[in-house]
């Protein structure tokens, strides 16, 4: 069983990998600031009513629509005008009829009134104001509570939040929020290569930067050799201070390729899957150690990155309490400037360069190979995903790329002609 790659569809790894894993985090509370970028552990509904009262929503004159109906530029409507209100006037006056006053953006609305008229369409002249057009009744009011009521969800458990969640909870009046513990990631590079300082550790920080980006802190990390027992006895020991652990390399069925053994040496150790069919990454695997998820992934970066996106992130918004949501990517359409192949039956990732060239979105393949090549990471601002029943898409097509860099121009490409060549487009 060890030493066989099953490759099982993505869906399927993902079904098998969310089912029979298990993260438990805590909560805990921290100011609304810090809490940005973390997700939300509880429900939080609103304490008060938004805005707090009604107020104008411009600069102008508060008055009864009942007096300005029909107001126009040859009709204008004449108000006594009875003073001002700003937005931190404590003695709101009461409108009386053929009355108005004069309001600041955000200055409570006098009782009585049920209209503002914006300046630029009023005249106001000693104690009088003359009205040139006619509004309905409520307009340029935000009503109380019409933003936020006293009960209305803020946001909901498990929500990531971000600066405008931030904002509302703090108008809803809070000062702290409880928020998930950030998850515990252990993270073991294997390779006789690496401890020998062939080959630098590159991947450590391909992985150790992702769980940065998605949350989460590294509380281990380790290089060991090609040994099964010395692999096992640090995967132990990683889990004991981890919610997860990541191991890379040695998962391929080649005789160095000694870390599905080390993970069965290990009590309460079951192999969810041997295998992916995707490119790259295909020998990508997972275990579950005590309830723990154990996930085995390429020691090239490349691959490494991919098998990360696919599979650490879904464990995580698990984690988080949404098992089906993940955070979406922009995408945009462009028409492929060369062909792209796949192998029937598996998903393939391709790194490439969206680009704009004379108002149009050309998607230009990278011409490196492997999932060692880390470059393409930083040259390529998208990636194309291929299903696995196509064999590839054509050149000239359009398709779609997922976004993970900012848009380029094609001018400024380096190597332009090198990616471009083969007849595809000058």
């Amino acid at each position: 069983m060890v030493g066989t790659l099953e490759f099982v569809r993505l869906s399927d790894a993902l079904e098998r990998l969310l089912a029979e894993s298990s993260i438990s985090l805590s909560g805990e509370y921290v100011d609304i600031v810090d809490a940005v970028g973390r997700y939300a552990y509880r429900e939080y509904t609103s304490r008060v009513d938004l805005p707090p009262f009604n107020r104008s929503a411009v600069d102008g004159v508060a008055a009864r629509f009942i007096d300005i109906a029909g107001a126009s530029e040859s009709s204008p409507v004449v108000l006594k005008l009875e003073g001002a209100v700003d937005v931190d006037t404590v003695e709101i006056p009461v409108l009386k009829q053929s009355e108005a006053v004069i309001v600041s953006t955000g200055a409570p609305i006098p009782t009585g009134a049920d209209v503002v008229i914006p300046v630029e369409h009023c005249q106001i002249g000693g104690d009088v104001v003359y009205v040139y057009r006619t509004y309905p009744r409520y307009a340029n009011i935000s009503l109380r509570g019409e933003d936020l009521r006293v009960g209305d969800v803020v946001v909901r458990r498990g929500t990531k939040l971000r600066p405008w969640h931030a904002a509302a909870l703090a108008a809803s009046g809070y000062s702290q929020v409880e928020v998930f513990r950030r998850p515990r990631v252990a993270v073991v590079n294997t390779g006789d290569e690496i401890l020998k300082g062939v080959i630098p550790n590159v991947t450590y920080y391909v992985v150790a930067s992702y769980v940065k980006e998605v949350g989460g802190d590294v509380t281990y990390s380790k290089v060991v050799p090609d040994d099964v027992e010395e692999i096992a006895r640090t995967v132990r020991e990683a889990l004991e201070v981890s919610d997860i652990a990541v191991v890379t390399g040695g998962t391929s069925v080649g005789a160095r390729d000694v870390v599905p053994k080390a993970l069965q040496k290990l009590e309460s150790s079951r192999e969810v899957f041997r295998g992916i069919r995707i490119r790259p990454g295909r020998t990508s695997s997972a275990y579950v150690v005590g309830g723990k998820p154990v996930l085995l992934i390429s020691g090239l970066p490349v691959a490494a990155y991919i098998s990360l996106d696919l599979l650490l992130t879904p464990l995580l918004s698990k984690a988080y309490g949404n098992p089906l949501e993940r955070e979406l990517k922009p995408s945009i359409n462009g028409k492929l400037v060369r062909r792209l192949p796949n192998e029937v039956g598996f998903r393939s990732f391709y790194r490439v360069i969206a680009c704009r060239d004379r108002g149009e979105v050309l998607i230009v393949p990278l011409r490196l190979t492997g999932s060692g090549i880390l470059s393409t990471l930083i040259r390529g601002n998208a990636i194309v995903e291929i299903p696995e029943d196509l064999e590839g898409f054509e050149g000239g097509s359009v398709i779609k790329a997922t976004l993970i860099n900012p848009m380029v121009d094609c001018s400024d490409i380096v190597n332009r002609e090198h990616y471009f060549k083969s007849g595809d487009r000058a």
